[in-house]
């Protein structure tokens, strides 16, 4: 779990690009990136890996830009973390909802993540190329 500070490093620079970022206008309750972050912290306090019901809440309305390197570095974060992760795969688990609130800035549908990175981005590419292709780039990165 400790690895996983690189993502949250990453979900902060994300923050810190958003016109929102320590305005009156930030809610981290209705924002993808600022619910990640919560989560993730809160995962961290209480050194769980799985939040029962997390994935029900995700926000659905955030329709902020998203810079596209920073987002494909946390997917790609995430995917190594899925990769060696040792516990069964659930749709609650912290890393599968980082994922999908990252994939939501910038796809228009969450990819399933099928155990296999390369399964991953056979199905991320079909749903955007572009994107799939960085992401693969910024694996080749975290995985190095």
């Amino acid at each position: 779990m400790s690895d996983i500070l690189n993502t949250l490093e990453i979900l902060n620079n994300i923050c810190e690009e958003c016109p929102f970022y320590n305005t009156e206008d930030c809610n981290n309750k209705k924002c993808l990136i600022g619910y990640s972050k919560r989560l993730l912290e809160f995962s961290k306090l209480k050194g769980v890996i799985q939040i029962e019901g997390a994935s029900s809440m995700i926000p659905g309305d955030d329709f902020k830009y998203y810079g596209e390197d920073l987002v494909c570095s946390g997917i790609a974060n995430t995917c190594a973390h899925c990769k060696n992760c040792q516990e069964n795969h659930n749709e609650d688990c912290i890393i599968a909802i980082l994922r999908k609130c990252l994939e939501n800035t910038v796809i228009k549908k969450n990819i399933p993540y099928k155990g296999s990175t390369f399964m991953y981005l056979m199905d991320l590419n079909n749903e955007n190329k572009d994107i799939a292709a960085l992401v693969n780039e910024r694996m080749k990165s975290v995985n190095a």
